[in-house]
């Protein structure tokens, strides 16, 4: 298994997760998101190029003031430079063979690499329901007590 920017060579057409705006965005805005620059898609491929799972990443802010203060010390009290992991699937004939850990995994050393670059303090995860929440929680993330499902994890915690 290999992770790569999504790209037209990849085969999409089967990809089915159990949630069919997870498959549609794949399938039918992707492309379009990563073409405008909105965010860009990692997919996860078997040897034949069909997409066993796949993220998304892009640029947000997170306010200072819903962050809880134990993770807020030392911080400007403005905006926090933040990535957002979107849109996280994986396919159903996948799921439970750690491929999740995996993209996860990625996705983290990619923010690492961008806060190289740029200043970023969080990694932001708006998580759909509880179940997603805990697969979240098990890598570290920390759930908003302000905003429940919203998870976050701070960039220098990332194992490099």
């Amino acid at each position: 298994m290999r992770i790569e920017i999504l790209q037209s060579i990849h085969h999409k057409k089967d990809f089915d997760c159990g949630q069919e705006d997870l498959n549609r965005f794949l399938k039918q805005y992707a492309s379009q998101h990563q073409k405008s620059g909105t965010s860009k898609t990692y997919v996860a491929l078997d040897s034949k190029d069909q997409v066993l799972g796949f993220y998304c990443l892009s640029s947000t802010s997170i306010s200072f003031e819903i962050i809880d203060e134990a993770l807020t010390k030392r911080l400007p009290r403005y905006p926090l430079p933040s990535v957002v992991i979107g849109r996280f699937a994986v396919n159903l004939t996948a799921q439970g063979k750690g491929i999740g850990k995996y993209l996860l995994a990625h996705a983290l050393r990619q923010v690492s690499k961008v806060s190289q670059l740029v200043g970023v303090n969080f990694v932001v995860i708006h998580a759909k329901d509880q179940k997603a929440a805990a697969f979240y929680q098990r890598f570290g993330f920390i759930e908003l007590s302000s905003r429940p499902l919203t998870l976050i994890y701070p960039v220098h915690q990332i194992p490099t």
